[in-house]
């Protein structure tokens, strides 16, 4: 091809027209740096305890044979004896039910042990169940393992055994020995579970809990130990399964004291908080928590009731599940189980904002910046996220569906390991033309979960009305609950807190973020054919 004379003016027009394309992108080759965690933030073991949601209680020993709560700790250790033991049924229904923990009480107040414990007789090898040689406790553990099942264990404090329970140096070097064998025979556990539960009129015994708690890291350093005070998951303040409408994972474990700390402090954290101590909720899904042959299971629509106001509200939700004096977790308690997943899977498997435009109020590093981008809500798993842009005073995302769809929850998601930082939030939608105001929320945290009379519209505003810090949003789901029945309008107000904003915008779409990706794309296009035109 001859280009002759015309390679002057082509070659001269190919700055001209480059410049509005490298003024849109002066750092593309630059990431731009996460904000810094806002402290404090869960270690290791925390964050992998709090991804997990749920965890299966098996409350076992010799009160399910005798139809009791509380056992003497005199009972003959011959009623032990669960004919069809199988741990591995356990595992599998705790599996299928999307459960990702088991907690055996090792020991329970009665004082009499799942495994053969070499400080005490009173243990299984007193019981004619596998002719004294059984070990429940290994059982478990080697099923949990096979299944990829995570495995805690509760150690009684209260020993309504053990002679020297009251002596106190004894007693603890006692409680200490049995606790070691636990944690360096079975292999790995994941969750130490102790309280301080004594009967009244029980002998006066002294616990050296700051003793236990630091020994326990020496032989497990990945589980997490949960008492009433933590030190890293504490306990919620009732046993109904319920967290407070407004629920921090922050907490004082100086304000907290085993057998005496405030339930309403529990129920709601601190966001002044010094320790990252999330709550735990346990409930039994029987009246007790030993299995009763009189008794039966609540209902699935009771357990998705107690999962929105436990796992729903930052929250892990610990549901007891007792084994029968066979030996097996009965098969009324495993349809309930199996009916309670089928409905969580209905609600929340489906993300009407999943094919939905969404656009926020800013993003950190420009609009331009995917890796901050509100479009990173949309996926599983907090390792990305929204970010807005520094020190703005609007924290908004809006949402297109792009239909006028029905919905009635709405669930929100924070980063945890930057730290939670959410303090106020309301939904919004757009109605005839006017911004109506949907439900209110406090508290977010790993899962929010806010039910709300059924609401239909295409457009969605979630405002971030006050935090810790600057914001960050990892997930937004609006899902349709066909289940639940509510009898009023779900607002959750809570008090408030200094460090806010409150600015609301009056339209959906940001138009500086739009007329932004006109000029990228326009200035790609002309680049473009620049090169073309000069080949």
């Amino acid at each position: 091809m001859n280009k002759g004379s015309s390679n002057g003016p082509k070659i001269h027009a190919l700055p001209i027209l480059m410049i509005p394309f490298f003024t849109i992108f002066p750092h593309s080759a630059l990431k731009i740096p996460p904000p810094l965690p806002v402290l404090p933030i869960p270690s290791s073991p925390q964050l992998e305890w709090q991804l997990s949601s749920m965890a299966l209680f098996l409350h076992f020993g010799p009160n399910t044979f005798t139809d009791s709560e509380w056992g003497t700790g005199h009972v003959n250790p011959s009623v032990f004896n669960p004919t069809r033991l199988n741990a591995s049924q356990w595992v599998h229904v705790a599996k299928e039910a999307e459960f990702s923990t088991l907690i055996l009480t090792a020991k329970h107040h009665d004082g009499f042990c799942l495994w053969p414990s070499e400080y005490t007789e009173y243990s299984v090898k007193a019981s004619p169940w596998r002719n004294g040689e059984g070990d429940v406790v290994a059982e478990l553990a080697s099923a949990a393992k096979e299944a990829s099942i995570a495995l805690g264990l509760y150690l009684s404090p209260w020993d309504r055994h053990e002679y020297c329970y009251g002596k106190t140096v004894e007693y603890n070097e006692f409680y200490m020995g049995q606790m070691t064998e636990l944690l360096t025979r079975y292999g790995d556990i994941k969750e130490v579970w102790l309280d301080g539960a004594k009967g009244e009129g029980e002998k006066d015994m002294e616990y050296y809990f700051d003793r236990w708690f630091s020994f326990i890291p020496q032989l497990q350093p990945g589980a997490v130990i949960f008492s009433e005070a933590g030190p890293n998951t504490r306990f919620i303040g009732d046993e109904a399964g319920v967290a407070g409408s407004t629920c921090w994972s922050i907490f004082n474990r100086s304000n907290a004291v085993i057998g005496g700390t405030d339930p309403q402090y529990s129920q709601g954290g601190d966001p002044r908080g010094h320790d990252w101590v999330p709550a735990e909720c346990d409930v039994s899904i029987r009246p007790g928590w030993f299995w009763h042959a009189s008794q039966v299971p609540k209902s699935a629509f009771k357990l998705l009731d107690i999962y929105y106001k436990s796992a729903g509200r930052n929250c892990l939700l610990l549901l007891n599940v007792p084994p029968n004096s066979s030996g097996l977790i009965s098969d009324e308690d495993i349809q309930v189980l199996q009916e309670s997943k089928e409905l969580r899977r209905s609600i929340f498997s489906n993300n009407l904002a999943e094919k939905g435009l969404l656009n926020a109020s800013s993003i950190r590093g420009g609009n331009g910046n995917s890796q901050f981008s509100p479009y990173n809500v949309l996926e599983e798993g907090i390792g990305t996220y929204w970010a807005p842009e520094e020190d703005q005073c609007d924290w908004e995302l809006y949402l297109d569906l792009g239909e006028s769809i029905t919905f009635n929850v709405l669930q929100v998601r924070e980063p945890i390991h930057m730290g939670q930082r959410t303090m106020k939030f309301h939904l919004e939608i757009l109605s005839r033309g006017r911004w109506k105001n949907v439900i209110n929320g406090t508290t977010v945290g790993y899962k929010r979960l806010l039910q709300f009379p059924t609401v239909q519209s295409q457009y969605l505003k979630f405002v971030i009305d006050k935090s810790r810090a600057d914001p960050l949003i990892s997930f937004l789901g609006i899902h349709v609950d066909r289940f639940s029945i509510l009898s009023r309008a779900s607002n959750t107000n809570s008090q408030t807190y200094d460090n806010g904003c409150q600015v609301l915008q009056p339209h959906p779409y940001n138009l500086t973020y739009m007329y932004n990706y006109i000029l990228i794309f326009g200035g790609l296009l002309m680049f473009i054919f620049t090169i073309r035109y000069i080949s």
